[in-house]
């Protein structure tokens, strides 16, 4: 079916893809679902935060105050025990390379990192020229961080730069130089940045910002705090969260507490329920939703929503039907058939973990705009008893408008990753990761504009063995659609385009028509191109465009109805 593509042909690619590809590698860390106010306590609106979240998803930090590690006291200077610890974690070192290195750290809980840190060539010690002891309780300043991450780092840019006044002539210069050239510091004196401070310590919250960006990660800003302040009514355990609803007015914001078992709640106009963090609905399979109103601009944040038995199949365990709800910082799993479904305005379903549910993560439709942002959407219709083309698998998205879909993960799932079928137009996919799922990656049916950029999507579409289909992008009879900025590996085929007779929407014919495919990075992933079974070749001349993409691997190339060689592809005006 596919021809390896011989090394004179395979296409430069571009700088701007190579960086989205480095951007984009690690969605995961930005599809971590938080709570409001995120993983710790004392860091709340820190300018710091986002990149707190950021090294506390990838394990570089647990917090400061073991077990409970519920803090992160960011004010503190950074030991030199705990920058051993952080870059260990950061780094994956295993090697202690069989000795102990210093004198001074034995019984410590650091020890062990010291020891790897040494091992990996990161640290000589710190009472040259003797070198055995490392004085782990001794603060790191900021020029010592330097070092430390131009070894860590391996950072070899230009010295040259002279971009602060205070560091003229100091031992920790040129290291301080090539942090600055590898974007990961710009100063201390912000707005002017004209100094680095390299004699303070560095704090904990600033090392979270060195670290994350030496590790290529994005911020993971959590969502606000709710305080006892903002919050109307507490509803405990033993009461009927429904019942209290429904005897308060709209907008009354409620805060749940602990476990509520066999419940279900109609709520009022702008009604907030949000959980305290130890925040449970349980239909116990005997209850059909969790909530079910077509109320508007309910908000549902931070509860862990399980084990409702929807009879419905059109419905899930949390169903809105008023327009502009947000599902937010919610782990929705183990529903009879899906976890969300949301009608009409504005919804926003964001920082969710929603998984194992019997057909599908969640439905959103007849939008006119919403956000489905950062969340992880897994192993739904888990038990295989639906076919996947009956809307199961991460979620079917249906007759929406400007619809943005951002910063999921996708995986695992019986069907395809992310689907939008039937009139969706203005439609944004990006910077999702999407994997491993037995469909599609990306799937956008019968509908209309749409961009298509900078995701990464890997092992999808398994599940078909004919034609085009099993795209990890896959557009079938839609128009205007731009696809670019995309890493795709391994999937069956690459980004595939079908044109079937399927009528005419809202917006036009369902057509192919005006795509334009540029600037993708595709690697053992089948055929790429376009196809047709309506019996002429319109297709062909309607403006489909591929432009200045890139194959490796196992690749192919479909147009004007059969595979072609890459020399017929070119021909043809693509990639050429």
């Amino acid at each position: 079916m596919s021809k390896n593509l011989p090394t004179m042909y395979r296409l430069a690619r571009p700088l701007a893809v190579l960086a989205v590809v480095l951007a984009v590698l690690s969605p995961a860390v930005a599809a971590v679902a938080l709570p409001p106010g995120g993983s710790f306590s004392d860091d709340d609106g820190n300018v710091h935060e986002g990149y707190i979240e950021a090294i506390k998803a990838e394990n570089i930090t647990s917090g400061c105050n073991p077990p409970l590690n519920d803090r992160y006291c960011p004010g503190k200077s950074v030991t030199r025990g705990q920058m051993a610890a952080f870059l260990v974690r950061a780094l994956g070192l295993s090697d202690d390379g069989g000795k102990d290195w210093f004198e001074d750290d034995d019984g410590l809980v650091f020890e062990d990192d010291i020891n790897r840190l040494a091992a990996a060539g990161i640290t000589s010690g710190c009472n040259p020229p003797l070198n055995d002891r490392f004085c782990p309780d001794n603060s790191v300043t900021r020029g010592q961080m330097a070092a430390f991450l131009v070894r860590a780092y391996d950072l070899s840019g230009s010295t040259s730069g002279n971009r602060f006044v205070d560091d003229d002539g100091l031992v920790f210069e040129d290291d301080i130089e090539r942090m600055a050239a590898a974007g990961i510091t710009l100063g201390c004196n912000p707005p002017v940045n004209d100094r680095f401070c390299p004699s303070s310590p560095v704090r904990r919250d600033a090392m979270a910002s060195f670290l994350g960006r030496a590790e290529g990660l994005s911020p993971i800003v959590p969502p606000p705090r709710v305080t006892n302040l903002d919050v109307d009514v507490h509803v405990y355990p033993g009461e009927n969260i429904g019942s209290v609803a429904s005897s308060h007015p709209e907008g009354t914001v409620f805060m749940i507490h602990g476990e509520h078992h066999s419940q279900s709640v109609s709520p009022k106009d702008y009604q907030a329920f949000i959980g305290a963090g130890d925040a449970v609905m349980d239909g116990d399979n005997s209850v059909e939703y969790a909530f079910n109103s077509n109320a508007r601009g309910v908000s549902i944040i931070n509860i862990e929503i399980r084990d409702y038995d929807t009879r419905n199949k059109w419905r899930a365990a949390v169903v809105g039907m008023g327009g502009d709800w947000l599902v937010e910082s919610c782990n929705i799993h183990h529903n009879e058939i899906a976890g969300i479904y949301l009608e009409k305005g504005d919804p926003v379903v964001r920082n969710n973990n929603i998984h194992h549910n019997g057909r599908s993560g969640l439905s959103v439709r007849y939008t006119d705009g919403g956000l489905i942002e950062n969340n992880e959407i897994a192993y739904n219709n888990y038990q295989q008893e639906w076919e996947w083309g009956i809307e199961a698998g991460g979620g079917k998205m249906w007759s929406t408008t400007d619809l943005v879909i951002r910063g999921n993960w996708s995986h695992h799932n019986h069907g395809p990753g992310i689907w939008t079928d039937h009139d969706n137009i203005g439609t944004v996919y990006e910077n999702n990761l999407i994997e491993d799922n037995i469909a599609n990656g990306i799937f956008h049916e019968i509908s209309y504009d749409a961009v298509i950029r900078n995701n990464v999507i890997r092992r999808n579409g398994f599940d078909h063995s004919a034609w085009l289909w099993g795209g990890g992008i896959m557009i079938a009879s839609s128009q205007n659609v731009e696809i670019y900025g995309n890493v795709l590996e391994d999937n069956y085929n690459g980004i595939a385009m079908t044109r079937q007779n399927r009528g005419t929407g809202e917006h036009g014919e369902w057509t192919l028509a005006n795509n334009y495919v540029h600037d993708n990075t595709v690697t053992n992933s089948g055929l790429t191109g376009a196809a047709q079974d309506v019996g002429n070749n319109t297709i062909y001349n309607s403006n489909i465009r591929f432009e200045n993409n890139t194959y490796t691997g196992d690749v192919g190339w479909w147009w004007m109805n059969g595979e072609v060689s890459w020399s017929e592809w070119t021909d043809y005006g693509h990639d050429d």
